[in-house]
């Protein structure tokens, strides 16, 4: 993939300076010289950050604290993008980002507002270089085989210090568990032995396989029974022979195909076998309904009479509980005669006992008269009780004769059903063979699926076909023979590569294997046997292979058709396996140390190292590009390198007037 990097921003705190702008060739080794301390392993970690890395390495303190927004503008085949992200507070690093996107975009001055998201960011990444929206696996996981991203590929961009010489690791944070397994699980995609179809249809497979389980169970289970069957449909002929729906030359046979044409032939025709006159039926029929609707109305009177019956007799009992109440106060205290006798007499008052009230007889009248009332009442409660017992004797006479003619009813009832008995045998006879023939219809339906031309064998055999072709498309073994190819060549260009660098001649002979399973390059040794670089001696050696391989695999990917891969990589300090000394210009600590190759062997090994990225990069025409950010001076890489920047001197990524 076409994605190169055309320069390096980074917008000021202080909004009166201007935006440090680094600018690199496209097509080109750029490199970046310097001393200690100048910014240079900050390079890795802000293209990383601008490209949507979750945590940020970006050195603390200055070049942190003086900046406010990062940014890097990359170069695709059809436009360039800025991607600057804001700096991050503490330890969080920043969800803002600003996006620009054009032929030839001209950076803002300041950035005041975001305008993107990182998870927008990583989205358009992931369209730019067309990885598949697929996991490995068809689900929606995010494990080790979850879906390659553009983020997964940095593995291939960046070998920075601690990776670009070490014998143990090859690719850029692959140290983590999950990074390195990830990338083992693609790497067969990334290298072209598989393709986005491939993919699709190892998904596909997993689905098929799942249904081609469930459905062979099913017929499984429906065979398991199939003796059964045939025994449950010859039993149902016999019954039809019985019914008259089978002539009496049948033979019962196990013929599966011979059952399922007798059993199909008796669903077509419409049994006249039973004689028995619908109409005699539904004429008993309407008589005993007629009776049962009368039996309804008789038992509804029934009811009604019974309730009446109980509401009699429970107003009777209160009515009985009150008058006598009220009888035994009249018998026992006759207060309107005694008052009245105390009227016609003289003598004291029966309330307070004095002989001179001046009404004393007319108003003892007439409290006589309201007790006088009280009694008459009493009588008329006393009167009502007796209109009850004639009330109920009535009410018994109605329900006898109601009981009475439901019992005539009933016998009515029975009567035509003993009458009607031998057509109610015909009735369910007739019902009963009804009923036979839906039971034969669905065994006959299950019946049927047993053979060859049944719905889940059908669904099984379409299935099947599927399965076997998009086997063939996937073709593990020619995957398996792809990856070996790819590696092969891969290998190859690495041996053309070691050739001009500084490993020990053995290993300029024999192309070394590269392992994408572990991650590894395996040489020969001087007894025939392969060893991980791990086992190999001098750092001069491991450095080589990690540059050898960066560039074999940049080659490679560009002979790719849709390779997703980044066409560029930056190395940092290469050259720091050859423990140059270090010379300080002043005995202050705060000066930046800087460094000279003074021993020919190690300045020309260095220079091995320009030479062979850059003549990998010429013989690829400029479809790729490499940064090297290193001690190292024009007085080794020469002429054919294009140089960025020389910080020393007091130059430095953050510039000193920003600090002042």
């Amino acid at each position: 993939m076409q994605f190169q990097i055309v320069r390096i921003i980074i917008w000021p705190k202080k909004e009166e300076l201007i935006p440090q702008v680094v600018d690199f060739a496209k097509g080109k080794l750029n490199v970046i010289t310097g001393a200690s301390r100048t910014g240079k392993s900050a390079i890795i970690p802000i293209i990383d950050y601008c490209l949507g890395s979750k945590d940020c390495s970006i050195p603390i303190d200055t070049i942190r604290d003086y900046a406010s927004w990062y940014g890097v503008v990359v170069s695709t085949s059809v436009e360039q993008i800025l991607f600057a992200r804001r700096v991050p507070i503490g330890n969080q690093s920043s969800n803002d980002f600003y996006m620009l996107r054009g032929i030839a975009i001209v950076p803002p001055i300041k950035i005041t507002e975001p305008n993107e998201k990182l998870e927008s960011i990583k989205h358009i990444l992931n369209g730019i270089s067309a990885v598949p929206y697929l996991s490995l696996n068809g689900n929606d996981e995010i494990g080790f085989s979850g879906r390659l991203s553009f983020r997964d590929l940095m593995a291939f961009v960046f070998q920075s210090q601690d990776i670009v010489a070490n014998q143990n690791i090859l690719f850029y944070k692959t140290h983590a568990h999950e990074h390195r397994e990830k990338l083992r699980n693609w790497f067969p995609f990334i290298i072209g032995a598989e393709d986005t179809q491939m993919l699709q249809s190892r998904i596909r497979i997993q689905e098929i396989e799942k249904n081609l389980n469930r459905l062979k169970r099913e017929l499984e289970r429906v065979g398991n029974i199939s003796a059964n069957w045939v025994k449950n449909m010859q039993g149902h002929l016999r019954i039809a022979r019985e019914y008259g729906l089978l002539s009496d030359d049948y033979v019962e046979t196990n013929d599966t195909d011979y059952l399922i044409e007798i059993a199909s032939s008796l669903l077509e025709l419409e049994p006249d076998h039973s004689r028995t006159s619908v109409k005699n039926i539904e004429g008993s029929n309407e008589e005993l309904r007629a009776l049962e609707d009368e039996e309804e109305k008789l038992s509804f009177d029934i009811a009604a009479i019974k309730k009446r019956l109980n509401d009699l007799r429970g107003l009777q009992s209160g009515l009985q509980d009150y008058g006598n109440s009220v009888m035994r106060r009249r018998d026992r205290l006759h207060i309107s005669k005694w008052l009245d006798d105390m009227s016609t007499t003289s003598g004291a008052c029966p309330s307070c006992g004095s002989t001179e009230h001046p009404s004393e007889s007319s108003e003892l009248e007439k409290i006589s008269r309201v007790f006088k009332k009280l009694e008459e009442e009493s009588k008329k409660v006393a009167e009502v009780p007796g209109s009850f017992p004639r009330e109920e004797e009535k009410l018994k006479l109605d329900l006898a004769k109601l009981l009475e003619d439901k019992r005539v009813l009933q016998e009515r009832y029975d009567l035509i059903r003993a009458r009607d008995k031998k057509v109610q045998e015909e009735f369910q006879q007739r019902k009963n063979m009804y009923l036979f023939l839906g039971h034969l219809r669905a065994h006959y339906e299950i019946f049927k699926q047993l053979g060859d031309g049944g719905d889940l064998q059908i669904q099984i055999d379409l299935l099947q076909t599927e399965y076997d072709q998009l086997l063939k498309l996937v073709d593990a073994e020619g995957v398996t023979k792809r990856v070996q190819a790819a590696t092969a060549r891969i290998a190859t260009k690495m041996l053309t590569h070691l050739k001009g660098l500084d490993v020990e001649d053995k290993y300029k002979e024999v192309a070394p294997r590269f392992d994408i399973r572990d991650l590894n390059i395996q040489v020969l040794g001087s007894t025939s046997h392969w060893h991980f670089l791990a086992q190999v001696g001098s750092a001069s050696n491991w450095v080589s292979f990690h540059i050898a391989l960066m560039c074999a695999l940049q080659e490679f990917f560009l002979g790719l058709k849709n390779s997703p891969v980044p066409s560029f990589v930056i190395f940092d300090q290469p050259s720091q396996v050859y423990f140059p000394k270090l010379k300080k210009k002043h005995s202050d600590e705060s000066v930046d140390l800087d460094v000279k190759f003074e021993d020919d062997e190690d300045a020309e090994a260095v220079r091995k190292i320009f030479q062979t990225i850059s003549k990998s990069i010429s013989e690829s025409n400029g479809l790729w590009q490499a940064i090297i950010l290193d001690h190292a001076d024009d007085s080794i890489y020469g002429k054919d390198v294009h140089e960025v920047a020389v910080w020393r001197n007091g130059d430095k990524l953050i510039p000193s007037t920003w600090v002042e």
